[in-house]
């Protein structure tokens, strides 16, 4: 689209949503005006004005991506681009200017005094629907008329003024790699050396893979160019450096070879290889098509106070600008600054205190260590170098651990950074108690070196913090070295089916002093997983477990796994571990590090629950913890569960009955039909009666009424017959079968047979593992009484087969032990507490709209009931009835969900149960639990993500229409 075509698109937009509803949170808008010339030299694209006649906002349109113009002309943080909509706003008296691509939309204040036009205030918007936004567009307007939006923060701003610059000049650099490569036949044979030595397969790649071998480099080439230059405008503004750091400055017809002038003479004068000597290979690709933009990146850096960015600047410029499923394919995220900080708070006690992070990435926590450091020392010890040395991380990675190395030597540049502790290693190659740190050293001169004859053995670290790789087991590589020192730890009990993250925290205990502290935020699933049971028994027997926390939303933007952070004490003594309390807290809205930190170090001995607006926090003694191996519970169980499922005569269901899975007959779309349409195939006689879903699960009663519905495939009779012939008719079974159906008058079923072997039905392999593909042979073990759906949304309910249907692998099936009675055991699963438990000692299967509860079959047969045994024959009778009064309420309600005389039929089959526990009266708390229990369900559903740790400068959260924090890019050889 061209430029023109953009501002009218979003002219139109505007004035539709003007005219829908002109006044927004207090202002009221009028006409908007497009290629306003009114008392200016020139005409601004778009002009909104308020309905008074007084302009609001001036909107300079560039066009978007992919358009024929300069890449600088359509760059919104574009020097040129801002100032020409700062100077139309000035002529016309708007408070507010906006430049925009159709992609991306930057707001900025017109008019805020003293600051330099290029540092202003500014607000950033991806924009995912042009025709939603404008609605939103009006609405942040609004806001900030009205003084309720918050200007991104300077770190945001700057990283999104770094991301859009990478956008703008990644396509051209991968224009002038590919023509390089097509070109010159010297550079096409470095670069496929290049690739081969770094393991990347290139030369012999198909076309696509090819394509993405060159996105990937020019995505990295864009970040170390931009880097660069950026790292040496800060040297250049460090009065440390002023001597030996010259302005730098490119004449505009020769900018590659100046850059590399000034950038050579850094490393010879000062060092900082790590920043400025990379690969050869990157500094091949010609820089003529993106010379002009990168010149106009430096003059607008004299403009910048790039002083005031102390924190992890690198690290979010890495994550903003490498795609995320670049750094998923590495299960590498970005770690928020808050979570960074809240660990070394919780970790690092001691101003000396050594700290190790076996997984560093872009060096976040060793940030937050060295900040942490800083402030427990007395000022006059606690010099850069000194904490530094103190400092020390390993990254598989070259290019994060130089990063890493980088961000360090940032933190103080009024003294010279001699020495940063990197390793570039697999941190499962890192031995401990071996006089090296490791193989290869990145520090902040760019060396690597061995380090055999590193001070002091590795280990004895006072803190290991940091946030393992999200890999999970089917993608460990070298799985017998991960495990590997397993034995030394005395943890070769630990599950194959472990994620990497696991064998950090048995790793990292060889590296811990005793009484030192690990702090590592990672993936939630060994809270409630099966592996996580020998997790959660290698915290017990080493370390004293003082915290684990968990979050309202997810807290990494990229990341689709749910996460807790981990503080653990390590502790040889057994007395010390048994008399720990643990602390389980959940933060449910904005809280401070330092609030979490001073509820976690309080001293609470006994169990109790604390629950406030921003937090709940339950606190539960380190031995009870072995009792039950679903500790994701903690976080919301409420009290009634454990006064009522932890007391007297309650059991497990493996205790009083045997569960298995319902079938797997492989293929669902060819054995389940509705039952009309296995009619309309002729094929309803071969068939049975199916629950294939719990979909299907209206009530609890399955009648002959609701076996209507589905029905599975059934051929054992005539293979049975057949079988059963005496006579020969193929070579196989399967063939003799066929062969027998088709001279027996069972042509349809043959028919049906053979066309499902054209569709190759037959060669799933569940299907090749029958001697006859199509004859499901044990249908009659899965058409048991009982069952409880694996997958629930709203409604708790155990199936009641009255109709003995064929029970899909959706199910586990309950079979009650011959002293129990099925009619019994299943009004008691049909309880509330029942659902209650299910809630709680199950999972959650996540879903777009909301979670569903969901049951693994060794969570099925773990599920705590009330015991049918302790159930005295008067009590029996009226649990019974009450379960047969449900089913008939269910049968004649129109809303067997939440009726009303459902509900009062629920109730009283709840008091049947509850009084076997004496707790009859309990029916209202444990009504309201699993209620509150299913709405903390849905409102975790989707996918909305936040961090809700208060640090300074936390960015604003707000939803917005036709607004994305994160787009799918387009490919670069698309432009």
């Amino acid at each position: 689209m061209s430029e023109a075509g953009i501002h009218f698109e979003f002219y139109r937009h505007l004035a539709n949503e003007v005219d829908d509803e002109p006044r927004r949170n207090g202002t009221t808008f009028g006409k908007i005006q497009p290629e306003y010339g009114e008392n200016i030299d020139g005409f601004a694209d778009l002009v909104l004005f308020e309905a008074d006649g007084s302009p609001a906002v001036v909107i300079e349109a560039k066009a978007p991506n992919g358009s024929n113009r300069s890449r600088k002309e359509i760059d919104p943080y574009s020097p040129k681009v801002i100032r020409q909509a700062f100077r139309y706003a000035g002529d016309i008296g708007a408070p507010y200017f906006a430049t925009f691509n159709g992609d991306r939309l930057v707001v900025f204040d017109a008019y805020e005094e003293g600051v330099p036009l290029l540092q202003r205030s500014t607000k950033s918007y991806d924009i995912t629907s042009l025709e939603k936004f404008a609605g939103s567009f009006l609405d942040e307007i609004a806001r900030i008329r009205g003084g309720e939006a918050k200007w991104d923060a300077n770190d945001d701003a700057f990283v999104e003024r770094i991301k859009s610059l990478h956008e703008r000049i990644t396509p051209d650099l991968y224009q002038s790699l590919a023509d390089n490569l097509e070109e010159d036949d010297e550079f096409r044979a470095d670069f496929e050396a290049w690739t081969a030595s770094q393991g990347i397969e290139y030369e012999d790649a198909d076309e696509s893979d090819r394509e993405d071998v060159l996105e990937e480099f020019a995505e990295q080439a864009a970040y170390l160019l931009t880097n660069k230059i950026l790292f040496y405008k800060i040297l250049e503004s460090s009065p440390t450096y002023t001597d030996e750091v010259q302005p730098l400055a490119v004449s505009p017809f020769r900018v590659q070879a100046d850059l590399e002038e000034y950038f050579n003479h850094i490393v010879e004068e000062i060092d900082f290889e790590a920043v400025f000597e990379h690969d050869d290979i990157y500094s091949e690709i010609p820089l003529n098509l993106v010379s002009e933009q990168i010149r106009d990146f430096i003059i607008e850096l004299d403009e910048q106070d790039l002083t005031q960015f102390n924190s992890d600047v690198v690290g979010r410029i890495y994550e903003g600008v490498i795609p995320a499923e670049r750094r998923k394919e590495m299960g590498e995220y970005y770690t928020p600054p808050a979570i960074c900080d809240l660990i070394a708070q919780l970790t690092i006690d001691e101003a000396h205190d050594t700290v190790l992070d076996p997984a560093c990435g872009s060096g976040g926590f060793l940030i937050s260590a060295y900040n942490r450091k800083k402030e427990l020392f007395p000022e006059q010890e606690g010099n850069h170098d000194v904490i530094l040395d103190q400092l020390m991380g390993v990254d598989i990675n070259r290019f994060p651990a130089h990063l890493s190395a980088i961000n360090l030597a940032l933190q103080d540049l009024t003294e010279h950074t001699e020495n940063v502790n990197v390793e570039v290693s697999d941190f499962f190659d890192v031995a401990p108690d071996t006089r090296r740190f490791g193989r290869v050293v990145a520090d902040a001169s760019g060396s690597e070196w061995e380090s055999g004859d590193a001070n002091g053995a590795v280990g004895g670290f006072d803190a290991v913090v940091g946030n393992p790789p999200y890999i999970r087991y089917q993608s460990i590589g070298d799985k017998e070295k991960v495990r590997s020192h397993l034995s030394a730890v005395d943890a070769e009990y630990l599950s194959g089916f472990a994620d990497i993250y696991c064998y950090f925290i048995t790793h990292s205990a060889q590296f811990l002093e005793e009484g030192g502290k690990l702090g590592f935020i990672a993936s939630d699933r060994w809270l409630s997983s099966r592996y996580g049971e020998d997790i959660q028994k290698f915290l017990l027997d080493n370390y004293k477990i003082e915290a684990v926390i968990q979050f309202a939303s997810q807290a990494f933007n990229d990341a689709l796994v749910g996460s807790n952070v981990i503080i653990v004490e390590k502790c040889d003594d057994i007395k010390e571990r048994e008399e720990n309390y643990v602390k389980f807290l959940k933060v449910q809205d904005n809280i401070s590090v330092d609030d979490i930190a001073d509820e976690i170090e309080s001293e609470i001995e006994s169990e109790k629950i604390v629950a406030t607006d921003e937090y709940r926090m339950l606190v539960t003694s380190q031995p009870a913890l072995r009792e039950n191996n679903k500790w994701g519970m903690y976080y919301k169980a409420p009290p009634v569960y454990f006064e009522l499922l932890r007391g007297k005569n309650i059991c497990e269901i493996q205790e009083v009955a045997n569960a298995h899975t319902g079938k797997k007959v492989g293929g669902n779309p060819y054995f389940y039909h509705r039952t009309e349409e296995w009619e309309e195939l002729g094929l309803d006689q071969y068939t049975t009666p199916a629950i294939k879903a719990s979909g299907q699960i209206s009530k609890i009663r399955f009648d002959e009424q609701s076996a209507r519905e589905w029905s599975v495939l059934d051929t054992r009779e005539v293979v049975r017959e057949a079988l059963n012939d005496g006579h020969e008719f193929g070579d196989t079974e399967e063939e003799h079968v066929k062969e027998w159906l088709a001279k027996n008058g069972h042509e349809a079923l043959l028919e049906y047979i053979e066309e499902g072997e054209e569709q190759g039905r037959h060669n799933h392999d569940r299907c090749e593992r029958r001697d006859v593909w199509f004859n499901i042979s044990e249908i009659d073990e899965y058409r048991q009484q009982l069952a409880l759906p694996i997958f629930m949304w709203t409604a708790h309910r155990s199936v009641w087969n009255e109709a003995r249907a064929f029970f899909d692998y959706q199910f586990h099936v309950v079979e009650a032990d011959e002293d129990i009675s099925e009619r019994l055991l299943c009004g008691i699963l049909n309880s509330r507490l029942v659902w209650l438990a299910r809630e709680l000692e199950g999972r959650q299967a996540s879903g777009q709209g909301m979670n569903r509860s969901e049951l693994a079959l060794y969570e099925t047969e773990q599920l705590s009931i009330v015991d049918p045994r302790a159930v005295s024959d008067e009590e029996e009778r009226r649990i019974v009835s009450a379960f047969e009064n449900l089913m008939e309420v269910e049968d004649k309600s129109d809303d067997p969900d939440n009726g009303e005389e459902v509900e009062k039929a629920r109730d009283e089959l709840d008091r049947a149960v509850l009084s076997v526990i004496d707790a009859e009266g309990r029916v209202d708390d444990l009504k309201q639990a699993a209620e509150h229990l299913l709405e903390m369900r849905a409102s975790e559903g989707g996918v909305d993500t936040e961090v809700l740790i208060e640090r300074e400068q936390e960015r604003e959260v707000i939803e917005l229409e036709g607004v994305g924090e994160a787009r799918e890019s387009p490919r670069l050889s698309d432009y």
